[in-house]
């Protein structure tokens, strides 16, 4: 399957074998053979043909993909990082690099320097599995094979719709802390920049102007050369800004405010998020060293039998996290309009 959030799955490649009953043998066996363990041990021809594989992986992903718009963004832009044999890994990690000292300016050139060199220190992240879990009643499925009926994917809808929104979460939200280790957010990293909307009033507030909403925009970018990132940048307002960024920029104007925003040097996208809380506006550096995707498996489904092989249990999930960044200084491309 292709890792590209705006595309859907092509036809999926399964080996005959021994059907998801079985799952923890062959996991053991590529285990003990010394081959990495992947979802392809629990994806089979056995119970699920090539057809209703690849029906429910669409709807999984095109499910998955509607209302993600801060993870779709990286994954558009390049900012992703694949990890290998990703089910045999819980930790990713880093180094992290600590800038020199300042260059020596001199006329002749001879002048000693400080003797500097480059300090690297280990990052790590947690590389959690986000996944829901479903099933499928075997009577339903061969009616749907003997007698022409649609193979539900309800189900798998839901679930990838779940799985992304959980990652989209992460990304703004920040997420669960394992062993010590924490998924950090846009709104939570320790390093992100936090601005005050103007005379501390939200977007929404009735005495809020286009002009004013420009201003907090361009502290924003401020607050960002003060870091010394100079874009591009993305900007994200909650789903509740929606409306106000469509209305116009002052009275009888021809643009809108989104419209006259978007005309900001170096703002490269204005975009609506619904995992966004109320009241929080966020603007990001698209570049690697700020924010991005590690990636492990796409979002997919694998199977496995119970109840003597009535019950057909479906697993959807996805190994990815958003890592974001800050430099050896503590300067990070993350800026957050709030409230006091």
């Amino acid at each position: 399957m292709t890792k590209n959030a705006n595309t859907v799955p092509g036809p999926v490649v399964l080996d005959r074998g021994p059907s998801g009953r079985w799952a923890g043998e062959q996991l053991l066996r590529a285990l003990k053979e010394g081959r990495p363990i992947t979802p392809q041990e629990l994806r089979t021809l056995d119970t699920l043909r090539k057809d209703e594989w690849i029906h429910l992986d669409t709807a999984l992903v095109e499910e998955g993909t509607i209302r993600l718009r801060g993870i779709a963004d990286l994954m558009a832009a390049g900012l992703t990082i694949p990890v290998a044999n990703a089910m045999g890994k819980t930790m990713f990690q880093w180094e992290k690099m600590a800038d020199m000292n300042p260059a020596e300016v001199s006329l002749s050139g001879v002048a000693r320097t400080e003797d500097d060199r480059v300090d690297f220190s280990l990052g790590q992240i947690p590389l959690p599995i986000t996944h829901k879990d479903f099933n499928l009643n075997l009577r339903t499925l061969s009616a749907s094979r003997t007698q022409g009926e649609s193979l539900d994917t309800t189900q798998a809808r839901v679930a990838g719709r779940l799985v992304a929104e959980q990652l989209e979460s992460m990304l703004f939200v920040g997420g669960k802390t394992f062993v010590g280790s924490t998924i950090y957010g846009y709104l939570n990293h320790p390093n992100r920049n936090e601005i005050d909307f103007t005379d501390n009033y939200e977007w929404t507030h009735a005495s809020k102007t286009g002009a004013t909403i420009m201003a907090d925009v361009m502290a924003m970018i401020v607050a960002m050369e003060a870091d010394r990132m100079f874009g591009p940048y993305w900007l994200y307002v909650p789903s509740g800004y929606s409306t106000i960024l469509e209305g116009d920029f002052k009275a009888a104007s021809d643009r809108s405010i989104r419209q006259r925003l978007a005309e900001i040097d170096r703002i490269q996208k204005i975009t609506v998020v619904d995992q966004l809380t109320a009241n929080n506006v966020v603007m990001v550096q698209a570049t690697r060293d700020v924010v991005a995707l590690i990636e492990g498996e796409p979002l997919q489904t694998v199977q496995w039998d119970i109840e003597g092989g009535f019950i057909l249990k479906m697993k959807a999930f996805q190994i990815a996290v958003p890592l974001i960044r800050a430099d050896a200084q503590g300067r990070c491309g993350v800026v957050v309009l709030k409230q006091l």
